[in-house]
């Protein structure tokens, strides 16, 4: 669908919704304000007050909430703010758009060898994983590449970014979910160790995922009996040398194999350097430079692209599995389809806000921050979350929406939730936690087939035990009449 048909399907199928939006709010008034007894009972019992939480729910076929508490409020989401970027995204970009990520050379390519650099004009791809390179390698082999008698430019010009600090938000500068934004993102920026005991030589073997050139362990930890338990901080890792680390510790060989996963410990360049040459030894082309980052040449010779997978499947994985950076990557490229290059979060949050008053979905107590959720300023209220989600249920990417949302009992951050019970896909809904705050907004089939809209959010030193009312309020909903 071009942009200007997907632009006149978003505005007439959001146009009745949206006019009704001002007749829901005036009619809040009839929603019931006072919380179920077992929802007020699972705040009492977790010790948290109901003025530190906001509650909605409401039946898509019906104008007005059935239960609006503190719903005007607006709150610390958590991860639930995905919910607003990628919905912006599909309607913007398109279920199909693809990230396009081109690969030049920087000099003559004669019988094999490259008398230069191989450059990569990164796009800001969300999902651009290892074994993709390892297919742009093949397909560089087949075009003829045997060797590079030079540098691989990464050209990140796309975005215009501050340093990111991964230890800022919590002093956790390995955790994942910590990674920043990178126009040529790799592997999500993480890598994957994975830990197997070898009694028979009483050591612990360490690999890498995926395989980095020039790893290797100085020190393994040292195999011993006893329980499994918190294993990861009886291995005392040190990444002073990040391809080099030492585990001074023990692990369990009751742990059987185990994996860690963790920020990448080391710059941006030097991870890529680490992949791309254990990408080319593998493929059989011969590199013996570094990876840098510049602009690339005007005089530079595409050779190839490579094309992600399309926006519908990013935004699956995002809000499915709670992916922090794709989630950032995607609320850029907002920026880039709206103003251009280079991108930033403020002209992120400009794009997205803009779309969202062009369709009658203003926000004036919005604050996207890094269009993530990890963030401790970031704001919404519950009745923004139930508008937004009733215009998606209305709109013409509603199947991509809805289906990136974890399944009750079935995957994503809502695996473990209702698995075996009644509710068991039930329930479409995004979950969300950081320290103090706790949230879920989704979607609710009770066993009758009547559909309903529902937000919590929770923001209080006690969040954490907040999951018994949030249960009570799916509860509340999957009962509804």
């Amino acid at each position: 669908m071009n942009p200007s048909r997907r632009n006149f399907c978003a505005r007439v199928a959001l146009a009745p919704l949206a006019a009704g939006t001002a007749f829901t709010a005036q009619a809040q008034g009839w929603a019931s304000r006072r919380l179920p007894g077992s929802i007020a009972a699972a705040l009492r019992q977790a010790r948290i007050p109901e003025t530190s939480c906001s509650f909605i729910i409401q039946a898509l076929d019906d104008t007005r909430p059935q239960l609006s508490v503190n719903a005007g409020q607006a709150m610390n989401p958590a991860s639930v703010l995905k919910l607003v970027p990628t919905f912006v995204a599909l309607n913007l970009l398109g279920p199909a758009f693809r990230w396009e990520t081109p690969v030049y050379a920087v000099g003559p390519l004669n019988d094999g060898v490259l008398s230069g650099d191989l450059a990569f004009v990164g796009s800001g791809d969300p999902h651009l994983m290892a074994d993709n390179l390892w297919s742009l390698a093949q397909r560089l082999r087949d075009l003829g590449l045997h060797k590079i008698d030079g540098n691989v430019l990464i050209d990140r010009s796309i975005y215009a970014l501050p340093p990111h600090d991964p230890a800022v938000f919590d002093e956790d500068a390995l955790a994942p979910y910590n990674v920043g934004p990178d126009a040529f993102l790799l592997n999500f920026g993480a890598v994957r160790l994975g830990f197997h005991p070898e009694p028979q030589t009483d050591s612990v073997s360490i690999t890498t995922e995926p395989p980095l050139s020039g790893f290797t362990v100085t020190q393994r930890p040292q195999l011993s009996g006893g329980a499994c338990g918190a294993w990861k901080s009886r291995l005392q890792a040190s990444f002073a040398d990040p391809l080099t680390p030492a585990f001074a510790g023990q692990y369990a060989a009751a742990c059987n194999d185990q994996t860690w996963n963790i920020a990448a410990p080391m710059p941006a360049d030097r991870f890529v350097q680490a992949i791309l040459a254990a990408t080319f030894a593998q493929t059989g082309i011969r590199w013996n430079g570094q990876v840098v980052s510049g602009r690339l040449p005007s005089t530079a010779t595409l050779l190839t692209t490579w094309k992600s997978e399309p926006l519908a499947v990013i935004v699956r994985d995002i809000n499915k599995y709670s992916n922090n950076v794709m989630a950032q990557q995607v609320f850029l490229q907002l920026a880039i389809q709206a103003f251009g290059m280079p991108a930033d979060f403020g002209k992120a949050a400009q794009a997205t806000t803009q779309w969202l008053d062009a369709h009658q979905l203003g926000m004036s107590d919005l604050v996207l921050d890094n269009g993530c959720g990890l963030s401790r300023i970031a704001r919404i209220s519950a009745d923004d979350i139930n508008r937004l989600l009733r215009a998606a249920w209305a709109s013409p990417v509603m199947p991509e929406f809805v289906s990136s949302l974890p399944l009750a009992g079935e995957d994503g951050t809502l695996k473990r939730r209702f698995a075996g019970s009644p509710e068991t896909g039930l329930i479409h809904a995004k979950t969300g936690s950081l320290r103090n705050v706790l949230s879920i907004a989704g979607y609710v089939q009770t066993p009758a087939g009547r559909r309903l809209s529902v937000t919590a959010l929770i923001n209080d030193p006690r969040a954490a035990g907040g999951w018994g009312a949030i249960e009570a309020l799916l509860d509340e909903a999957l009962h509804s009449a």
